[in-house]
């Protein structure tokens, strides 16, 4: 008897290891018809009942199920004992219409999934009859349509019966295979029965002597993938997700045809991919609909670096729009330099750059080393005052240059006078249409709109600007989120070169020289490669026999959005892992890269400061240093800045132990009980108080723990302690004392009974200070556990 579990990738060879049987049995949900939602029932969400239909069509199928048992001992139930309980008070008409719409709703969502089909095909060749054995509501005649409708005549004209539990009033896991059997009169060596659910499709089948196949629709990644994308859709979708909207997630059949396991494969394939392939298709409509407009071809200009990826999606999806799809090395950088017309721009620029570091802003506005020296010394009013004084006829004059010179570049790559141009890029504000459209309309006469991956205008103004995702679809504050940690999603998409500085005069790019980095180089091209082979499989519907009615343009903006949403904040270990050590290039015309996560300079900030250490204004992709220490770390901070929920350190000070502490200074010396709460790892933080330098602190751990760990001490300022939106405060480290305490390891203690650590005060003049004590407790002092705990008490 064969009892085994296949993918996909496995069903093509699976007839094979099956020789002597006359029928292929299949389960039908999630088997051959799929949903092209996360759960089947987020198909209820769109049942018109008050306050949303998922719950209540549940708890109703819920209730008629255990009716049906204690009444009548029977398994099974249909639709009508279902809406039964779900409309008590309706007429008979009633519920038959509201049955009628359950089954177009559940048809709008189905489809037929392909490679099953191929299975059906390759049986049909060897002689075999098909049938499909299904734990149902529906009835037969209802599921026999509901198949049609989700595969298509060619597939219904393969299955030769339908057996429904609903029918026989039991289901697999009951008698219904046994039914089968007597029916059909074959014994259960001659059946072989592949579906999804392992209790019902191979356990009880297989005790039975049938020939069984677990089928396993995802591989373990994607399954937790697919799952935290609906946690991202829940908190960030559109109005009503999950209660009269379903999660939609139409890439699950092409997902789980995914046989490559590198794990930047998989991030460029399953995250990219949907996000790349929803970007694409949404570009060609908004071309189409600006070529109707204006009235000539679009050229459609994606922007470097980061236009890269989503130009190769682009000409993957629509090849015959390739010759129209320019990649234009064009930055901020080069479109400020092009922009600065008059004194008047100038003073734009440069008034609400004044805090920017003014080697950029002297980089920006074209100012030579030797000019810039005498400037980087000072104020800020003297700057500005400097560069639209004296400095100002200058600056104008190269930025004319500079846009000569733009300007011939344009024309290499095909753009002329009069073109209507889109331009593309992942956008946050559009600040190169921003700067370079004024300049492109006077010199070129171009028609120009823009278009953006995510768009969140700052300040709106009369430019043909547009989002996948934008306000038209998403709110501010979820937009403003996505662009936190969007410098991730940068690294993979961008192309393997430096970042454009300047242009030749004939036009030819003068490039920053790129920094070497090899393995973040590899991943991403493996990552980029994985997205294009998604991007072309969604072109031809992968997995699909049939795209189900709901896989419109909505429902793929929608994914798109969890997709990226899920990837930026509830990232998995091995996602982090690949960007492990990833840099990211900050173009300001300074070579400069930030580092994408340093996860052991994230956990040791995390133990010293908690998960306020994440307001450090330097955190490029925060969630991936959290990933470590938690999803509801993670979680948190995604619900808070989706929401810009008002949360403060004091709201996360729970669990807290007293920690003795000697005071002592010239006048007087005391012991008092300071306030540890955990951070993370079992460490704790205290705060103690030592005035202006005035205290010397003694912290009493022998009194608690017979081991300790001690992790740091430092002094900050009380004034600093209200940091959250700060970057981090400046702190001043501690000499340290120990007394009554042995050193068995780096920063590990075996303590006394009277063990302490002495910390003076440093010798600054700074005002009040707070000494941070950090530490976690190892092995408590017999008779003192009591004390753990006393801070929660004592509230």
């Amino acid at each position: 008897m064969l009892k085994i579990s296949a993918t996909a990738a496995e069903l093509p060879t699976l007839l094979d290891q099956a020789p002597g049987i006359e029928w292929l049995s299949l389960d039908c949900f999630d088997t051959l018809v799929w949903r092209a939602t996360h759960q089947p029932t987020d198909v209820f969400t769109e049942l018109p009942l008050q306050g949303g239909g998922m719950e209540p069509r549940a708890w109703a199928e819920e209730q008629a199920r255990l009716d049906a048992l204690l009444m009548e001992r029977r398994g099974e139930v249909t639709l009508p004992e279902i809406y039964k309980f779900l409309m008590p008070g309706a007429e008979d008409a009633e519920r038959a219409e509201a049955i009628a719409h359950e089954l177009r709703t559940e048809a709008r969502h189905a489809y037929g999934y392909a490679p099953m089909y191929d299975l059906m095909r390759d049986a049909k060749k060897r002689g075999l009859k098909i049938m499909i054995v299904s734990d149902i509501y529906m009835r037969e005649s209802e599921l026999r349509a509901h198949v049609e409708h989700a595969c298509g005549p060619d597939v219904m004209s393969l299955i030769d019966r339908f057996f429904v539990s609903s029918e026989y009033g039991t289901g697999k896991t009951g008698n219904l295979f046994t039914h089968v059997m007597t029916q059909l009169g074959v014994s259960p060596s001659k059946i072989l029965h592949i579906g999804d659910n392992p209790k019902a499709d191979q356990e009880r089948p297989a005790k039975l002597g049938i020939n069984t196949v677990h089928f396993i629709q995802f591989a373990p990644d994607v399954m937790q993938r697919l799952r935290l994308e609906a946690v991202a859709a829940t908190l960030v979708g559109r109005t009503g997700t999950r209660v009269t909207r379903p999660v939609y997630q139409p890439h699950r059949a092409q997902l789980s045809l995914r046989t490559e396991t590198d794990p930047a494969y998989s991030i460029g394939h399953d995250v990219l991919g949907p996000i790349m392939h929803g970007f694409a298709s949404w570009l060609r409509s908004e071309g189409d609909e600006m070529e109707a407009r204006v009235g000539k071809p679009v050229k459609y200009v994606f922007l470097m670096r980061d236009g890269y990826l989503p130009m190769k999606a682009f000409v993957e999806l629509y090849p015959d729009l390739a010759d129209r799809a320019i990649a234009a090395e064009i930055s901020r950088f080069t479109a400020f330099g092009c922009s600065f017309a008059d004194v008047e721009a100038v003073n734009a620029y440069v008034m609400p750059n004044l805090g920017t570091d003014p080697r950029v802003l002297c980089k920006q506005l074209g100012l030579t080393p030797e000019e810039s020296r005498p400037l980087l010394k000072m104020n800020h009013g003297a700057f500005r005052d400097a560069i639209v004084g004296p400095f100002a006829k200058r600056i104008v004059k190269r930025s004319r240059a500079f846009a000569d010179r733009m300007q011939a570049y344009l024309a290499t790559l095909g753009i002329e006078r009069g073109d209507a141009i889109m331009m593309i890029d992942i956008g946050y504000n559009g600040t190169v249409q921003n700067v370079l459209e004024p300049v492109l309309r006077d010199r070129l006469d171009l028609e120009i709109s823009g278009r953006y991956l995510a768009l969140r205008q700052v300040f709106s103004n009369s430019f043909d600007k547009r989002g996948y995702l934008d306000a038209r679809n998403y709110d501010i504050k979820l937009l403003t989120t996505c662009y936190e940690s969007i410098g991730v999603v940068e690294e993979f998409i961008n192309v393997a070169q430096g970042s454009i500085l300047n242009y030749k005069a004939d036009g030819a790019p003068i490039r920053e020289g790129s920094l070497k980095k090899e393995a973040q180089s590899i991943h991403r091209d493996i990552a980029q490669r994985g997205c294009l082979d998604y991007v072309a499989g969604a072109r031809d519907h992968l997995g699909m026999i049939r795209r189900p009615d709901c896989d419109d343009a909505d429902a793929r903006r929608e994914l798109a959005a969890s997709a990226l949403v899920r990837f930026l904040f509830l990232p998995l270990k091995e996602e982090v892992e690949v960007v492990d050590n990833f840099h990211h290039d900050v173009n300001q015309g300074i070579k400069e890269a930030v580092q994408l996560v340093n996860l052991d300079k994230a956990t040791e900030a995390l133990r010293r400061r908690g998960i306020f250490y994440s307001r450090d204004m330097d955190r490029v992709y925060l969630p991936g240093e959290m990933q470590r220490h938690g999803t509801h770390l993670n979680l948190s901070i995604l619900a808070a800045r989706r929401f810009g929920l008002d949360l403060r350190k004091s709201d996360f000070d729970v669990g807290g132990i007293k920690l003795p502490v000697m005071l002592i200074s010239d006048r007087s010396q005391g012991i008092t009980d300071i306030d540890a709460y955990p951070t993370t790892d079992g460490y704790y933080l205290a705060q103690v108080p030592v005035g202006a330098c005035e205290y010397i602190a003694g912290i009493q751990f022998g009194q608690l723990y017979d081991w300790v760990q001690v992790e740091d001490f430092t002094f900050y300022r009380v004034e600093d302690l209200d940091y959250e939106d700060l970057g981090g405060p400046q702190g001043y480290p501690a000499q340290a004392h120990y007394d009554g305490m042995t050193a068995q390891a780096p920063g590990l203690y075996q303590c006394g009974p009277a063990g302490f650590v002495m910390v003076p005060p440093p010798q600054v003049h700074v005002g009040p200070l707070v000494l941070n004590v950090v530490f976690r407790p190892v092995v408590a002092r017999p008779g003192a556990v009591a004390t753990a705990g006393a801070a929660d008490q004592a509230a």
